[in-house]
């Protein structure tokens, strides 16, 4: 049990640096162009901020690993299948760590180097806010943030990074909302239905994916 526990807490430091070395430039979306050749894209298991955030609560900590399961699952349905894609588990992220050393840069190259991958998909839940209510009345929103960063693992160089970030809002709250209400079916939708629907729309616009 200690075993496991240690080995969870190197992914969670693993996942860490990476997350927290990956600072998003003004407008939240950047692409290095001209766009390099990449062949081969590793994509790590999303992780979250409890492990940056010593004042969160329990409660917190445990929505966002719910937040990062569920992206993990959203990851898998939209990528595994991708042709320049290698998904990783916790597992196989675990069976590298004791080989890695050199900070954030030196992960990244040494992910690529073992996988034969030009660049590595980091993933991070930073909200994930269940709804309060029903369909059509709530007392809090649904509510998320996730942010996405692709490194080359030569360079260690942003390819692309983007994040998602949205707390639902109403015409009334919102005008400029109505046609996001209209498609959601003038509906308060749940966090996971305002997860899934950020992240497949940030994943069609990364270039690297197409």
């Amino acid at each position: 049990m200690k075993k496991n526990c240690a080995k969870l807490l190197l992914v969670s430091a693993l996942l860490l640096v990476l997350l927290t070395s990956c600072a998003l430039p003004p407008g939240g979306k950047e692409v290095q162009l001209p766009l390099v050749p990449v062949n081969c894209i590793a994509v790590l298991p999303a992780g979250t901020i409890a492990a940056e955030d010593n004042s969160m609560n329990y409660a917190r900590a445990k929505n966002l690993e719910s937040g990062a399961a569920f992206v993990n699952s959203l990851l898998a349905r939209e990528l595994a299948d991708h042709a320049k894609v290698r998904m990783l588990s916790e597992s196989q992220v675990l069976s590298l760590v004791p080989e890695m050393s050199g900070g954030m840069s030196g992960m990244v190259s040494h992910i690529g180097q073992k996988l034969n991958c030009d660049a590595v998909l980091s993933t991070t839940v930073r909200q994930f806010e269940q709804r309060e209510g029903t369909d059509y009345a709530v007392d809090t929103p649904a509510s998320a943030e996730i942010v996405m960063v692709l490194r080359h693992a030569v360079r260690g160089t942003v390819l692309w990074s983007t994040d998602f970030q949205e707390t639902q809002q109403s015409f009334f709250d919102n005008i400029l909302s109505f046609d996001k209400m209209q498609q959601r079916g003038f509906k308060w939708v749940t966090v996971e239905q305002l997860v899934e629907e950020g992240l497949v729309e940030k994943l069609g616009q990364c270039p690297y994916l197409h």
